[in-house]
């Protein structure tokens, strides 16, 4: 006999994982209900098809059910699906409705929220406006990393697995992109005291 539902409310992530692989429905659904939407909300930053996207994550989650007697345990579950997905939606690319190519410059659209993620008690809205500009303006892959970082709160080792990168690159992206806002924000800085 199986663990009772409500263990499922407090099973950590690789317990779940666990169980699924041993065919434990429950513990799939766990699983699905738990990580679908913030897939969906990753997804969508990189290809704003729902229905595509929606099909890719439903696949990706068919695909771990058929595959669950091979796949190994591992402790860190949300990495393992958001590069699942992120692969799916680029191996898919052809069917994106808006059939463009993917390049190292590929669009990914995050809107930074300067209030509650990354700086707080700003009384001047316009700074702060001027601050979320900056941000949103970084290069995609910059803009993924600290995505990554500071929204799904992954560490560097995770970040490189899923973006497929060495943690070197992850770490000297990261850094390219607190410089390339340093440098605006130094700009923007100058302007305001200018004023």
């Amino acid at each position: 006999m199986g663990p009772d539902n409500n263990d499922f409310i407090t099973a950590d992530d690789s317990e779940l994982w666990d169980l699924f692989r041993d065919g434990d429905e429950v513990a799939y659904t766990r699983l699905i209900e738990k990580y679908s939407k913030p897939l969906f909300n990753y997804g969508y930053r990189i290809c704003q098809d729902r229905d595509f996207l929606k099909d890719c994550i439903q696949d990706v989650f068919l695909e771990l059910w058929n595959r669950r007697l091979r796949i190994s345990p591992t402790p860190a579950v949300k990495w393992y699906l958001f590069k699942a997905v992120r692969l799916r939606i680029f191996r898919e690319q052809s069917k994106w409705s808006r059939g463009e190519e993917l390049h190292d410059d590929y669009q990914f659209l995050v809107e930074f929220n300067i209030e509650s993620k990354m700086i707080t008690d700003l009384e001047n809205v316009e700074l702060s406006v001027k601050i979320k500009q900056i941000l949103n303006t970084l290069p995609p892959r910059q803009k993924e990393i600290l995505y990554f970082r500071f929204y799904e709160n992954l560490d560097f080792d995770s970040i490189s697995q899923i973006m497929d990168i060495s943690k070197q690159s992850v770490h000297n992206l990261l850094q390219k992109a607190y410089k390339n806002f340093r440098s605006e924000w130094i700009a923007l800085l100058i302007v305001l005291l200018t004023k």
